[in-house]
């Protein structure tokens, strides 16, 4: 494998892992760079493979955190796709394998766009393979062979059907990092149960059961929300598993599952059983904290107060302090004064007197008046804001949240950054959700097969 390496792009590759080792301990480390370090350059090599340099200096500003790491996923939906997303983002290469007919979620909404699958699926190429051929898995083993990461959330019935499973991968390649998405887990009586985060991570984890209004129904998720929140779980799982194989040269599985994580969103509550601490359940007709309530204000606009009293025992501990910034702030000099409301725990003992004159007061304002009011006095609130308002709200656009490409088919369209942000060496969509197989001829060609081999694995359904 070393030899045909070399033989590809010019290089002693043994050196060169030696030398990024090399670079890694002295960066871990601070160590200072003298006339004898070795130092890099960015290569014309195809993307994700380095070149030896003897470049007497090193070039800063590279295009990522992650760039040189490749990565192969085999993903569908969300979870596995947005994460290697975020990977991408940073730099590393990545392609997208996926069936003949196309990852699923490319037309969930009955379509062929379908906005969620570009959130999760650009800063990467795509290759569309038959997996059931044998020609189809040994395009995969040898993609498997120079990777650094591969990342899937098939059922693990699948995987091993398809000879993508660990043990396989692991035995073609000691240093891969595999990380693996299920609904439940890889052990245990429902390891094998299909589970979309709606059933897997916000159903039996707690969280429907801990948001349900007494005498409702169980309200439903938004799509996805579990999914995205395991894609950053992923993600830091994977590059602490790459960091330690930088110092072992040790290959990883790294497994994630969506109950596991909706456990871990609802975790307070979680412990509260842990810990035989009686359930907080949501009912808005009884207000556990007025400071921690939503109100409506005069213009009919929504706000959440997250205004700390009880919370800041430490420096205020009768919550005298914040009283009378919040008594100031509503404008009501009597409320300060008032024997039910003097401390924090009067405040609490007499919430249900106090809820209906708050809410009665903020209908007195518009919104606009209470951000001022509530601002001047350093109290804490948050609007409440529909997806419309959020791509247009200055906060989010000076903090860089939305990205703007030009997608063949669609034109020019505004996708959601990643939310982790290096300063140095920032993630940015580097291309565009590309089309099903766009990249089979180009990852094809980089592994060795002629124009003509290729024709005729597209002749024979192999590949797309």
């Amino acid at each position: 494998m070393i030899a045909q390496q070399e033989s590809r792009y010019g290089c002693n590759l043994v050196r060169e892992y030696q030398n990024r080792l090399f670079r890694a301990h002295r960066l871990l480390y601070n160590e200072p760079q003298g006339d004898k370090c070795l130092h890099y350059r960015r290569s014309k090599a195809p993307i994700g493979f380095f070149r030896c340099s003897d470049h007497s200096t090193l070039e800063v500003g590279m295009s990522g955190v992650l760039e040189g790491v490749k990565v192969v996923e085999v993903g569908h939906v969300v979870a596995i796709p947005a994460a290697a997303s975020m990977m991408g983002d940073c730099g590393a290469d990545v392609v997208k394998v996926e069936p003949l007919t196309g990852d699923q979620s490319r037309t969930f909404r009955g379509s062929e766009i379908n906005p969620g699958f570009y959130l999760h699926n650009r800063s990467k190429r795509a290759i569309a393979v038959n997996l059931k051929e044998e020609a189809g898995k040994k395009i995969v083993h040898q993609m498997v062979e120079n990777a650094d990461v591969f990342l899937t959330n098939y059922r693990l019935e699948a995987l091993a059907k398809l000879g993508i499973d660990y043990e396989t991968l692991a035995q073609i390649n000691p240093r891969l990092i595999y990380g693996i998405v299920t609904a439940y887990g890889t052990t245990g009586p429902d390891k094998d149960m299909p589970g979309y985060d709606f059933a897997a991570g916000w159903a039996r984890s707690g969280i429907q059961y801990m948001l349900t209004v007494p005498g409702y129904p169980p309200p439903t998720s938004r799509p996805g929300i579990i999914d995205r929140v395991s894609s950053m779980q992923i993600f830091g799982g994977i590059a602490a598993a790459l960091f330690h194989r930088e110092r072992t040269g040790e290959g990883q599985k790294v497994e994630f599952n969506l109950y596991h994580t909706g456990v871990w969103m609802v975790g307070a509550d979680i412990m509260d059983a842990l810990m035989g601490v009686p359930l907080r359940i949501t009912d808005p007709s009884k207000s556990d904290n007025p400071f921690y309530d939503t109100y409506q204000t005069k213009d009919g606009r929504w706000l959440q107060l997250t205004a700390g009293d009880r919370y800041a025992a430490a420096s205020d501990p009768t919550g005298r302090a914040f009283w009378t910034k919040f008594t100031k702030a509503l404008d009501r000099p009597d409320l300060a004064e008032d024997p039910r409301f003097g401390t924090t725990a009067d405040r609490q003992a007499h919430r249900s007197e106090l809820k209906p004159i708050l809410e009665e007061e903020f209908r007195k304002r518009t919104y606009a008046e209470w951000e001022t009011r509530l601002r001047e006095n350093d109290l804490m609130y948050g609007p409440i804001l529909s997806p419309l308002d959020v791509i247009e709200d200055p906060q989010a656009l000076a903090n860089d949240f939305f990205a703007e490409i030009e997608q063949p088919g669609v034109g020019k369209m505004r996708l959601i950054n990643q939310p982790i942000r290096f300063v140095q060496d920032p993630g940015r969509v580097r291309s565009t959700v590309p089309a099903l197989g766009e990249h089979t001829d180009q990852v094809l060609a980089e592994l060795g097969y002629s124009p003509e081999e290729i024709r005729e694995l597209r002749e024979k359904n192999v590949v797309r």
